[in-house]
């Protein structure tokens, strides 16, 4: 898959957003620097483009998109490109809500597609004028309307229908399932399908290419003490220890480990994105203890590698960052003052000096992604 390029210009905290993202990434910040924002814009634009306006907002709890103290008329102004298509919103928004209809343009390299203004009534395809459509927007239209014509367009609908964003989990489902059948073609961003995909997964090995077989195996080593296998019982899972032969020994997930449920999700999540796929999680360390989150970093990254993935993680934590002094590259900052974000940590500061210590006690001092009254040093 080609690189995800992802723009936002006044959106939330996110003022000047222009970031590529490859492989397996950090992005670190202080609180309230655009960390969980970034997640959000990625979640409004799969739903923008697969549900349309409304069902984007709500996705998003709503109100409050643009960027405060902002002078009247000044859009918000987001971009979603891959390769050579683009594939812009411009949102006309007061703090109250929206303003009137937004703008969209479509592009493959050069060419416009599609195009529409803020405010305007009609989408233009070419020289024809089209009817704006009240619920969807022009690109998902066109992509569906316009086959084989619009196969070009497979790699943008991809990456967006294909996203998925994790910022948290409803553990108290996940530990008190039902039998009801759910979906089983990926997790659901809460997670309250997970017993019904790995039931799925084991039963069909050959159908789903081993991805029971990979979170297991994954599991085993981030908890070498509480995870051998999973059986299930007219759809219900009983979690057992390693080198257990007893029936009784299998524990419902009410009595295992928030950790270890919680590490089964991510696995999961992981082995469930198709080939080029993005993916993100929200403040990964959540529950999980060091050895657990250095084995999970290492299976997200020989996977994200061996399928190409984009993986993006959220951290405030030392044992995440000092993961990730062998790649610097591919840990981001939101540093205050910076003209655009996130900035590379290899563009703050030189890559053998950051050879010479741990990245998490970088953090830990202010050398990096300080709220922007302290400096470094400060307390």
């Amino acid at each position: 898959m080609s690189q995800v390029t992802l723009s936002a210009n006044r959106f939330r905290v996110l003022e000047n957003l222009n970031w590529s993202p490859d492989g397996l990434c950090l992005l670190v910040g202080a609180n309230g620097s655009g960390k969980t924002t970034t997640l959000d814009l990625l979640r409004f634009l799969r739903n923008f483009f697969e549900r349309g306006q409304e069902n984007a907002f709500l996705s998003i709890d709503g109100g409050h998109i643009r960027t405060r103290g902002l002078a009247e008329g000044e859009p918000v102004e987001l971009e979603f490109a891959i390769g050579e298509i683009r594939w812009r919103l411009s949102l006309p928004l007061s703090d109250s809500g929206f303003t009137g209809t937004y703008g969209e343009t479509l592009l493959r390299g050069d060419e416009t597609i599609l195009h529409t203004e803020m405010f305007s009534d009609y989408w233009l395809l070419g020289q024809t004028r089209i009817p704006r459509d009240g619920q969807r927007c022009g690109a998902a239209l066109y992509w569906d309307r316009h086959e084989p014509e619009s196969k070009w367009m497979q790699p943008l609908a991809s990456a967006l229908k294909g996203t998925r964003v994790y910022k948290s989990f409803s553990l108290n489902k996940v530990q008190h399932p039902d039998s009801r059948d759910h979906p089983i073609q990926f997790l659901h961003g809460t997670g309250i399908n997970l017993w019904s995909v790995l039931n799925s997964w084991k039963g069909a090995p050959m159908m789903y290419g081993g991805q029971y077989e990979w979170v297991m195996t994954q599991a085993r080593k981030a908890f070498p003490d509480l995870i051998g296998s999973i059986e299930f019982d007219r759809g219900l899972p009983y979690l057992f220890p390693p080198d257990s032969t007893d029936p009784a020994d299998g524990l419902p997930p009410a009595r295992a480990a928030d950790g270890l449920l919680t590490g089964l999700l991510q696995l999961t999540a992981v082995a469930g994105a198709q080939r080029g796929a993005l993916i993100a999680f929200d403040e990964i360390e959540n529950q999980l203890h060091p050895h657990a989150i250095r084995k999970i970093l290492g299976a997200m990254r020989e996977r994200a590698e061996e399928h190409d993935l984009t993986i993006i993680i959220t951290s405030h934590s030392p044992v995440v960052m000092n993961a990730f002094r062998r790649e610097p590259d591919q840990f981001y900052v939101f540093e205050p003052g910076a003209a655009r974000m996130p900035v590379a940590l290899t563009d703050l500061h030189d890559e053998d000096w950051l050879s010479a210590f741990m990245l998490g006690d970088l953090y830990d001092r202010l050398e990096f992604a300080a709220p922007a009254t302290l400096h470094a040093g400060d307390d």
